[in-house]
């Protein structure tokens, strides 16, 4: 039998941080499930799902990751998963890719998600880029969002596009989009 919990570990990035949080899961026993790691500009963000052995407490796995927490400076966050929390259901959606490209501003990620969320579709990734334009040609900076979502299967396909096409229009940027495989990682 084991218990199911979720860590986070953020800290200024440096070589050792993977190796170290999951050094200590490791040496516990535990299995790692399910996973997002990754450096935003200066900083590193862990966030990852694992099954421990009962005989690992809370108190344990506090301690174990507090070693590396000074070690690594970094602030970890364990939160135990009830069962209702671990049990996965499996929906009836049709999983999407969507990009967003153009000149960067303020609200973009707010006014896309908010359109995904009053069509009810559910995001389950973002990852976001702002590149920097050029001082000597006055460029401005660029903005790369691309967006996993869940399509509920009763929403065609054709609205979808036609909603983005309103929401490129609107904010004055490239929308794609495409269909994924759900079996794919």
């Amino acid at each position: 039998m084991t218990h199911r919990w979720i860590v986070t570990a953020l800290g200024k990035d440096r070589p050792g941080i993977v190796a170290g949080v999951t050094k200590v899961l490791y040496q516990l026993g535990c299995n790692l499930e399910d996973s997002a790691m990754t450096r935003l500009e200066g900083e590193f963000a862990i966030m990852l799902i694992f099954s421990a052995p009962v005989r690992v407490s809370a108190e344990r796995l506090q301690k174990a990751f507090a070693s590396i927490e000074r070690q690594l400076k970094l602030v970890i966050h364990l939160k135990a998963l009830s069962a209702q929390e671990t049990r996965t259901t499996v929906q009836r959606a049709q999983s999407y890719l969507l990009s967003v490209y153009g000149a960067d501003r303020p609200g973009i990620v707010y006014r896309v998600s908010e359109a995904l969320a009053k069509a009810e579709i559910n995001i389950t990734n973002v990852e976001t880029h702002r590149s920097r334009g050029s001082a000597s040609r006055r460029s401005p900076s660029l903005y790369l969002m691309m967006i996993e979502v869940e399509v509920p299967r009763r929403i065609p396909a054709a609205w979808l596009e036609q909603q983005l096409r309103k929401l490129k229009r609107t904010l004055g940027v490239e929308i794609s989009f495409s269909s994924t495989e759900t079996d794919v990682l």
